[in-house]
């Protein structure tokens, strides 16, 4: 088995065999990430970021059965990433996988000399904390089954990495409570998944020369930036709650509104496109990257009223190009901003916006994507060969 005759100071570089079965948003924007800045040899499966439930229950026979060799049938589907690749004497020697399996089964699946490769598993959501939809089943109605399948992949893995402290903690802090309703004593399970868990950002990538802002001034109407899918979970409500509130104080505020939208927007989001629309700059979503960038960085602030994030790249791409903060004090929120420019909002801004800025823009050097990506392949590094280095593992 290579994997088990390799050492830390060998030359070539680690083989990755890398599954995402929602190859889709933020899962899609740090697989890029990774294959842009990566030093290691990583050969991804992927699936089309899609019925998510679906990806959970059978994501890991899919994938394992899109292994070269394997006796699935491939079908065209499996898009740009999916034809069947020969291989040649290509073996991995270590696992990396996102949230959106079940690790157990995909390990169970693989060819038989890989199943014995160290296996990382990356946390880009839990289960446990995701919101669920009020209109659809009360909060106690949560389908825990998926939250199982988190807890089951993480038992499989021999490293956890959560992309913030705020989805460790939730899951972690919650997870005996879910345990509690079975019948059978699972004994310090938060303990065991602990010691085998990290904190690692995930990588944003924007261009260096874009990065802070440090020469703009505040517009005289600030210009404020919504960067979120337009879905129940991202805060509509809240949104027009904050518009309202501004008009009402006399603050004449402009505003770009980014992120995916779908059919069943939230009705508070079609009521906010209509009431203020002679405020609103841009509304909808912008596919060209570099466009995307271009419009952050005409924006003053960047708001979140999410419900739910685990962590933000939206948010700190908003921040990294320069946007002020202006974030509620829940979710990954305070991890992002140093503590002293928490709380600011276009009501009460601060003296000196490019201290700010600057400030900021030290403070998420560790999700720059080169970085950020170094530190993930560090701790697959580490899965494989133990601690063979004394490398400080940042703020994050």
């Amino acid at each position: 088995m290579s994997h088990g005759t390799r050492t830390a100071d060998m030359n070539p570089p680690l083989r990755v065999l890398a599954f995402e079965s929602f190859d889709r948003g933020s899962h899609r924007q740090v697989r890029e990430a990774i294959e842009r800045h990566g030093r290691f040899d990583w050969r991804w499966l992927t699936r089309p970021g899609r019925a998510w439930k679906w990806r959970m229950r059978i994501g890991a026979a899919d994938l394992a059965l899109g292994l070269p060799g394997s006796p699935g049938v491939v079908s065209g589907e499996r898009g740009e990433r999916g034809e069947r690749e020969e291989w040649g004497q290509w073996e991995p020697d270590v696992l990396f996988a996102t949230s959106l399996l079940s690790l157990g089964d995909l390990v169970a699946l693989l060819p038989r000399p890989w199943r014995s490769c160290p296996s990382v598993l990356y946390m880009h959501e839990n289960q446990l904390a995701y919101p669920v939809r009020e209109e659809f089943a009360a909060a106690d109605d949560r389908d825990l089954q998926y939250s199982v399948t988190n807890l089951m992949s993480m038992l499989a893995a021999d490293r956890i990495l959560f992309n913030s402290r705020w989805n460790q903690e939730s899951f972690l802090g919650g997870i005996q409570e879910l345990l509690d309703r079975s019948p059978d004593n699972i004994l310090n399970v938060e303990g065991l998944l602990r010691d085998r868990s990290r904190i690692a950002w995930p990588p944003v990538d924007v261009p260096e020369t874009g990065v802070g802002g440090e020469g703009r001034v505040l517009h005289n109407a600030p210009v404020v930036v919504w960067p979120h899918r337009w879905e129940h979970d991202k805060g509509a409500a809240e949104l027009l709650e904050m518009g309202r509130m501004l008009r009402g104080k006399g603050v004449g505020v402009k505003w770009i509104l980014l992120g995916e939208q779908f059919p069943d927007m939230p009705s508070e989001l079609r009521v906010f496109l209509d009431e203020f629309s002679g405020d609103i700059l841009h509304a909808g979503r912008i596919d060209r990257r570099e466009a995307y960038l271009e419009m952050l960085s005409r924006a003053d602030w960047v708001l979140s009223t999410a419900s739910h994030e685990f962590f933000g790249i939206a948010v700190v791409e908003a921040m990294l190009m320069g946007c002020l903060p202006w974030l509620p004090d829940r979710l990954s929120y305070p991890e992002l901003v140093p503590a002293q420019y928490q709380g600011m909002s276009p009501l009460a801004p601060p003296d000196d916006p490019v201290a700010v800025r600057r400030a900021i823009r030290g403070h998420l050097e560790p999700c720059m994507a080169g970085q950020a990506v170094s530190r993930i392949e560090s701790e697959l590094e580490e899965a494989v060969f133990g601690d063979v280095s004394s490398r400080t593992r940042g703020t994050t």
